[in-house]
Formats: structure tokens, sequence, C-alpha cells
């Protein structure tokens, strides 16, 4: 029933990562896209949700009904006319990944895993790392952006991934080491070598 959580710098190759490692290992994978899909809906009505619930055929409610239960969306369900600021977004988040966990084996990548499940059992924390040119490179690739696009979507990224982390943990440096398990450095390591390594964490 272990967790695995990746944190990793903006084109350190993270999402292809927690993907490949979900697959190898037979968990389910979580990004940070679908965790904040689902944070910005349970602030919606029961009645939106049993809308939501008849579609039935998009990415988000396969997510919902495969992995979050229906009781944990109704507990977290507010008022129509909540406004969802920071603190609430925050608060439902870490509600999120901590149900996540309790359901077990699943990859997690990204808001703010490894400080929600620090404490908990089973939970293995990742961090990616990778030369700036090699980020440059990937978002290039990735998104289809000129040089000067690319390094300015990673220092926006960048920025508004402590903006984030900074309200879970008040540290000098999200990409401290002592805040993980593993810090993989992928120009060193490599993609299918990071893969064994994590494996190797949690295969016991």
């Amino acid at each position: 029933m272990a967790t695995v959580t990746i944190s990793r710098q903006i084109g350190a190759g993270g999402w292809t990562l927690g993907q490949r490692l979900a697959k190898s290992l037979g968990y389910r994978y979580v990004d940070e896209d679908m965790i904040h899909q689902v944070a910005d809906k349970v602030g919606v009505s029961p009645e939106d949700v049993r809308a939501f619930e008849k579609e039935g055929a998009t990415k988000l409610m396969k997510f919902l009904d495969r992995v979050v239960s229906k009781d944990f969306i109704q507990r977290l369900l507010s008022d129509r006319h909540v406004y969802m600021d920071e603190k609430r977004y925050v608060g439902i988040v870490t509600a999120i990944i901590k149900e996540l966990q309790a359901h077990g084996n699943v990859v997690i990548v990204g808001r703010g895993g490894q400080y929600v499940l620090k404490d908990y059992k089973d939970v293995w924390r990742i961090l990616l790392v990778d030369d700036p040119e090699r980020r440059i490179l990937s978002v290039m690739d990735i998104h289809g952006l000129k040089r000067d696009e690319a390094e300015k979507f990673i220092r926006i990224r960048d920025r508004i991934r402590t903006e984030f982390l900074n309200f879970f943990a008040d540290v000098a440096s999200h990409d401290d080491p002592r805040s993980y398990d593993m810090v993989i450095n992928m120009e060193r390591v490599g993609m299918e070598r990071a893969e064994d390594l994590i494996k190797g964490l949690v295969v016991r």
C-alpha cells in the first residue's frame, strides 16, 4: 500500500517518470493537473456533482470514480456561494492527497505531496532536478516554444511552484534534499535508471 510523491523542477521529466513508474508498479497515476481540477470541482454544489456524475465520461469523473469516494467528495462540498480562496484551496488539496494515500498504491506528481505526507508510513518522497539547459530544451520540445519563450515559461512556473509550496512549508528552498527520501539528478541518472532506483525503494 505504498505511495510515491514526485516533486520536480519543470522540465526534469516528472510527468513522464511518474507515468512510467505507475505503469511498471501497477499503481494509479495522479498528476498535479488532475488534483487541481478536483480541488476546483469540490467547491460546487451537490447538484452540480450529481450532474458531473451523470456525464461520467470525462477524464476527471473517471478519476473521481476510481480513486476518490463519493462520500469523500460530499464531505468537501461547500455552499454554492463560498469563495474558493487560497487557504481553502490548499486545505482541499491536502485532503485529496491524504485520501489518495489512504487508498495506497499511487504515484502523485506535484501539489505538495512531499509535505502533506511527510509523517506518513509507506510514503516515498522523490525530488527530480536537472541541468538548466536540459530543462530549457525539454520545455521547448514538449510545448513547442522558442528558446526565449521556454526560458520565460520556466521562470514563471518556478515562481508559481515556490509560492504554492510556501503554503505547506516554511523552508529556505523547496529543493532541500532533507525534505525528500531520494533526490535524482536526471542529467546524470536518466529516465530508466531513475525508474529502477525508485522501484528499489518501493519494492522490498
